[in-house]
């Protein structure tokens, strides 16, 4: 089903909505993944396996808990769970799917995100390892990226660790040499830790990292623009980096794809060339992510324009 919560698909906010049994193992109920608490799940009773014991009963309370080892305790209680393959519900899920259809902009614009970062996935080797730094491209790319393998995203999730893409691409290179290491950063984000395209340039990583350029920090605009009339402060940025030109004073490859005829032909190329190298991808500075749960709101009241139906 996907990403649940604020910028999830509708149909899986729905089904969670209809569900009368949620079993959450090694999760902790995040505002950002339940919306308003007392409305998330409200139908179903709850299972919780986490090793930490803080987070039974912290914010959801459960009907049933269990602190352990995630993995142990799957393993434990396999044998007790009968197959039932509950068409029923299945055809459920089909029917929401359909009716809320996660919507893609148009395909002939690469340099849309969503469309971005598709492409991206469609050049990467299957078992590329993806880091990202947090805000609006962190939430594209939950939404769009076809994770295929175990152990491929790294993100801070609920955290907001603007500056982690880097260093997580860093340490991920490391730990898996020979794989290629993708990392998803902002204007805003990548600016944190751009000190670290020195130690990437001495280590020489394979590691390509592609910044969406919307001259600002997108989320908070976002916000600005959605639930604050338009009161714009700290947002945009006036004076805007040369990404690309830090890039190689850093003695990084570098390459924009900002008036680029052939932006994917470029893109392939940075993905597939050895050693480090930074994308200067331009991203149009009024880009919403959506669907959204509007704060303070259900999962179930979403906004944006896939949700009409």
């Amino acid at each position: 089903l996907g990403m649940l919560g604020m910028h999830g698909a509708r149909y899986t906010n729905l089904a969670l909505d209809e569900a009368d049994l949620l079993l959450a193992v090694g999760a902790r109920f995040d505002d950002r993944a339940t919306g308003r608490l007392a409305e998330f799940c409200r139908h179903a009773a709850v299972i919780h396996i986490d090793i930490d014991p803080a987070e039974i009963d912290k914010l959801k309370p459960a009907n049933r808990s269990l602190v352990a080892d995630a993995g142990r305790a799957l393993a434990a209680l396999a044998g007790s769970v009968r197959e039932d393959r509950r068409p029923a519900w299945r055809r459920r899920i089909a029917q929401l799917k359909s009716d809320y259809p996660f919507v893609l902009p148009p395909a002939d614009d690469p340099l849309r995100p969503l469309n971005f970062v598709r492409c991206v996935a469609d050049l990467a080797e299957p078992d590329a390892i993806v880091t990202t730094d947090v805000g609006q491209h962190q939430m594209w790319v939950a939404q769009a990226y076809p994770f295929r393998r175990p152990r491929t995203l790294q993100t801070s999730g609920g955290l907001g660790t603007m500056g982690f893409g880097l260093p997580a691409a860093i340490g991920a290179a490391l730990a898996r040499p020979g794989r290629r290491v993708i990392c998803f950063s902002g204007d805003g984000s990548i600016l944190m830790n751009i000190q670290e395209l020195g130690t990437l340039a001495e280590l020489d990583l394979d590691v390509t990292v592609l910044i969406l350029n919307n001259g600002g920090l997108g989320l908070v605009r976002q916000q600005q623009e959605m639930f604050y009339g338009g009161r714009y402060h700290a947002t945009q940025f006036e004076a805007e980096a040369d990404f690309a030109a830090i890039a190689r004073g850093f003695g990084v490859r570098a390459y924009d794809l900002a008036g680029e005829p052939a932006p994917l032909g470029l893109l392939a190329r940075a993905l597939s060339e050895p050693g480090p190298a930074v994308v200067n991808v331009p991203v149009h500075a009024a880009e919403n992510v959506l669907p959204m749960v509007p704060p303070g709101g259900a999962n179930r009241e979403m906004i944006g324009h896939e949700c009409a139906r």
